[in-house]
């Protein structure tokens, strides 16, 4: 890292269920602040099941497994999209990669670091539900979003994963997006969420938006294109209100910022597995 510079944010997006729209919102959340003239790397840390080259219609030269193992580097793996943002590609069908030990976290982290320098943002696309790779890089992140819809297992879901983040790895603070709602409907969505977890859980949910259902949005995703100003503009403009709110957040200092805390926190985590 050269002096002076600060250190990336880094945002971990996560769900309590798969389907909701998280990497959705990542890929578009990329692009979006690469329009904007910031330097951003997307990882796609749902290992396994990782989905953001297709939806993206890039193809990887490789797997984070292929990087775990020392066969490459972060550098030969890293993939440009056309968006104007680096991915660093997952694995898919790869069950290796859905439960890393310490050691191989550290790898990733090491890896993470040594590229930090040229991003001003990072964002980590990480699996859906409470798995462990899941709880690593979220509490390893400077903020988490959770992204929810109004279904009640989708609520269910995203309230478990709030809970374990909060009691078992400290973190406190989530954004919070409603997809697929109204503004009505997304306003009590959230609200039953909140009603929950501040009768139990000690945390502070920030609502950042929410999108409405729109047939733009599927569309877009099955020809594996960015939603655009012409396939729906009512939808592209609330889309990108949500994106403009979460970048707009202040940074949490609390979390000691960036990938800087993001590789210290590994660090900790592994030696204390040790």
């Amino acid at each position: 890292m050269s002096v002076g510079k600060e250190m990336p944010r880094v945002i971990a997006l996560c769900s309590g269920k798969g389907g909701v729209g998280k990497t959705f919102f990542a890929v578009h959340l990329a692009a979006f602040a690469a329009l904007q003239g910031k330097k951003v790397l997307l990882m796609d840390a749902d290992l396994g099941l990782a989905n953001v080259d297709v939806m993206l219609g890039i193809s990887p030269q490789g797997s984070i497994l292929e990087m775990i193992r020392g066969e490459k580097d972060l550098q030969q793996l890293m993939v440009s999209a056309r968006q104007g943002f680096d991915v660093l590609p997952g694995g898919s069908g790869l069950y290796e990669l859905t439960t890393l030990d310490a050691e191989q976290q550290q790898v990733m982290m090491d890896e993470m670091r040594s590229v930090s320098d040229r991003y001003d943002l990072v964002l980590i696309d990480v699996a859906a539900g409470i798995g462990d790779n899941v709880l690593y890089f979220v509490s390893a992140a400077e903020s988490a979003l959770v992204v929810i819809t109004p279904e009640p297992t989708s609520l269910t879901d995203a309230y478990a994963l709030i809970k374990v983040l909060s009691r078992q790895r400290g973190v406190k603070r989530f954004m919070v997006v409603v997809n697929q709602a109204e503004a009505f409907d997304a306003q009590i969505t959230f609200r039953r969420l909140v009603s929950v977890a501040d009768r139990y859980l000690d945390v502070h949910l920030d609502y950042v938006g929410h999108l409405p259902y729109a047939a733009a949005v599927r569309k877009a995703i099955q020809q594996q294109s960015l939603l655009q100003d012409q396939d729906s503009p009512q939808t592209k403009q609330a889309l990108d209100v949500v994106l403009e709110s979460i970048l707009s957040r202040p940074r949490d200092i609390h979390r000691h910022g960036g990938l800087q805390f993001f590789w210290e926190h590994s660090l900790n985590e592994g030696l204390s597995a040790g």
